[in-house]
């Protein structure tokens, strides 16, 4: 087995790593052993990526509540091919998509938390009306 050592210029890193991980054929060695977690160039992406697992885990926690269902996907190639049609539905090529993504969970995140906090109030209006009705009532 030949080894190559390969650098990858950074405008290709994306479909490079994308191709080489289809293919499970690769072994990555770390450059920057010696470097700073934060300073490392993708560490800004990695937050984001982060947040926004913290905002979808967020925005399946309230479905719960709610009891609205989720579906998984039937299968890889099903969850593969749906990956395609958002890319298709949003003009964006692979690297691009997560910016996509990302902005939609953002915006579905405070969304859904703007409507929580409606809810929250309306239920106290509700209450203070029913304690109003039983004061009514009472005085009656």
């Amino acid at each position: 087995m030949e080894l190559y050592r390969v650098t990858i210029p950074k405008d290709d890193a994306w479909s490079v790593v994308e191709a080489l991980g289809n293919t499970d054929s690769a072994h990555f060695i770390d450059l920057n052993k010696n470097e700073q977690p934060f300073n490392l160039p993708y560490a800004q992406r990695i937050k984001l990526a982060e947040e926004t697992e913290r905002r979808i885990h967020y925005l399946i926690q309230k479905c719960k509540e709610l009891r609205i269902k989720i579906y998984r996907p039937k299968s890889a190639e099903y969850f593969a091919k749906k990956i395609e049609q958002l890319q298709e539905a949003k003009g964006k090529g692979k690297d691009m998509l997560f910016d996509a993504i990302e902005s939609d969970v953002a915006d579905k995140e405070a969304f859904v938390q703007r409507m929580s906090k409606q809810i929250g109030e309306m239920q106290f209006e509700i209450q203070k009306m029913e304690d109003y009705e039983r004061v009514l009532g009472f005085v009656q």
